[in-house]
């Protein structure tokens, strides 16, 4: 009998890993995101943003909420942010990668804002632990959940 209980054992393991995340790909926020890439994304061209100004706090919910807010400047008004938002990785960094996107082949006559855009984005809530928020590259905010 305990060969039989060894080899089940074995399978289901096999099996747990088998439905695991792959190590090599990096987890991504699925909550709700206003600025989340698009489907059509691939067929505009992207840009790089200016972040002005950030700052990560919690929300006084029960959860905690944690909010990212930040200001940008676009390369022009014809472009759109998006924000692509990483699960916590094994250091619990959260990585936010911030661009804006615009239709290729299509001039855009309208000039640079003189002020920058507002973003704001809701995390969610996290188990416990010490978190660092990173955006583009840099870090933005911490928080303990």
């Amino acid at each position: 009998m305990k060969p039989f209980r060894s080899m089940l054992l074995a399978i289901a393991i096999v099996l747990l890993a088998a439905c695991g995340p792959n190590a090599t790909e990096t987890p991504v926020f699925q909550g709700n995101n206003p600025y989340a890439p698009q489907s059509a994304d691939s067929d505009l061209m992207a840009g790089d943003i200016t972040v002005d100004s950030s700052s990560v706090f919690l929300a006084k919910s029960q959860p905690p909420q944690v909010m990212v807010n930040f200001a940008y400047f676009e390369p022009t008004p014809c472009y759109q942010l998006r924000v692509e938002i990483s699960a916590p990785d094994a250091e619990n960094h959260i990585a936010l990668k911030a661009y804006a996107v615009a239709e290729k082949d299509k001039p855009c006559a309208l000039m640079a804002l003189a002020t920058p855009l507002q973003a704001s984005l809701n995390l969610g809530s996290f188990p416990s632990g010490h978190y660092f928020v990173v955006l583009n590259g840099n870090q933005i905010g911490e928080f303990d959940s």
